[in-house]
C-alpha cells in the first residue's frame, strides 16, 4: 500500500529534501507537498502502483514548484541555481539514498548516460566555492583522522577535534570555524546534540552541524529542531564530501541574504 510506503521510506525522504533544500523548515514541507500531491493521484486513479523511485521523483518535482515560487534572490533559490542542481540531486540521490545510476536517472528524468558522466567526474569536479575551518566532534581517533583528511580534501580547513562535550565547548570559545561536525555519542557518555547546543549558543550566529550516527532514521521524524544534515555510520568518503559541501554552500549563500 503507498501509505505504507511513505510511511517506510519517510525518513530518508526528509534527508534528500532537507539536504538538498539547504535546511529542515522548507524540506519538511516539500516532503509534505509530495504526500498531499500522490494522495490525490491515488484518489483519482486508486490502481496506481508506486515505488521507492516514485516517491523521490514526485519529492523532485515538489522541491522544484516550491523553489520555482520562491524569490530569486532568496537563499534556497540561489542554493538550487548556484551549485549545478543536477549533479548535486545526483550525488544525493546515489550516495546518500542508495538509488543505483538507473534509478536516479529516472528519477532525474534524463538519460542514464547524463548521470554516469556526471558521477564519473563528481568527486574531483565539486567545486570548493566557498572555503571553512570545520571544528570536529568525535571520540574515535580513527574516525576523527579519516574527517579531518576528508576536510584537508575538501579544500577546507580542521579547526580542532574534541572528544567530550567540555573539551568541544572549550575549544570551542577559542577558536573560529564555520561548520560542526559531530558524533552523538561522545568519549564519557555526553551526548553530542548537547555539546552542539551549548555552543551554537553562545556563537553570533548560527554554523551548519553535520550529525554522525549510526541511526539517523531517529533524527529524521518530522519534529521541531531536528537535525538538516545527517551522516550514517560507516560512513562513504564521497557521502561526507558531498554533504559538507551541500552545507557550507547552503550556509555560505543563506548568510549573503541575511
Amino acid at each position: 500500500m503507498l501509505s505504507d510506503l511513505i510511511s517506510s521510506e519517510l525518513p530518508y525522504l526528509r534527508r534528500y529534501a532537507r539536504g538538498l533544500m539547504g535546511e529542515q523548515h522548507n524540506g519538511d514541507e516539500a516532503v509534505e507537498d509530495m504526500i498531499e500531491s500522490l494522495i490525490f493521484r491515488i484518489s483519482v486513479a486508486p490502481d496506481l502502483k508506486f515505488h521507492k523511485e516514485d516517491l523521490f521523483a514526485e519529492l523532485d518535482k515538489s522541491i522544484s514548484k516550491r523553489v520555482s515560487q520562491l524569490d530569486g534572490d532568496t537563499g534556497i533559490s540561489k542554493i538550487l541555481n548556484a551549485m549545478t542542481t543536477l549533479q548535486r540531486r545526483a550525488l544525493l540521490l546515489t550516495v546518500v539514498e542508495g538509488f543505483s545510476v538507473q534509478e536516479a536517472a529516472r528519477i532525474l528524468v534524463v538519460d542514464e548516460a547524463d548521470v554516469e558522466n556526471i558521477l564519473r567526474d563528481a568527486e574531483s569536479s565539486i567545486a570548493n566555492e566557498v572555503s571553512t575551518s570545520v571544528l570536529i566532534i568525535e571520540d574515535e581517533s580513527m574516525i576523527s583522522f579519516q574527517l579531518s583528511q576528508i576536510v584537508a580534501e575538501a579544500g577546507h580547513e580542521v579547526a580542532g577535534i574534541a572528544t567530550t562535550q567540555t573539551e568541544a565547548v572549550a575549544l570551542a570559545g577559542t577558536t573560529t570555524f564555520g561548520l560542526i561536525l559531530s558524533d552523538l555519542r561522545l568519549a564519557d557518555g555526553s551526548i553530542g546534540l548537547d555539546a552542539v547546543n551549548e555552543i551554537v549558543a553562545a556563537l553570533p550566529r548560527p554554523v551548519p552541524v553535520i550529525y554522525i550516527t549510526a541511526y539517523p532514521e531517529m533524527l529524521l521524524q518530522g519534529q521541531e529542531d531536528e537535525p538538516s544534515y545527517l551522516i550514517p555510520k560507516p560512513f562513504e568518503p564521497l557521502h561526507v564530501r558531498t554533504v559538507l559541501d551541500q552545507a557550507i554552500l547552503s550556509a555560505f549563500l543563506g548568510h549573503e541574504t541575511a
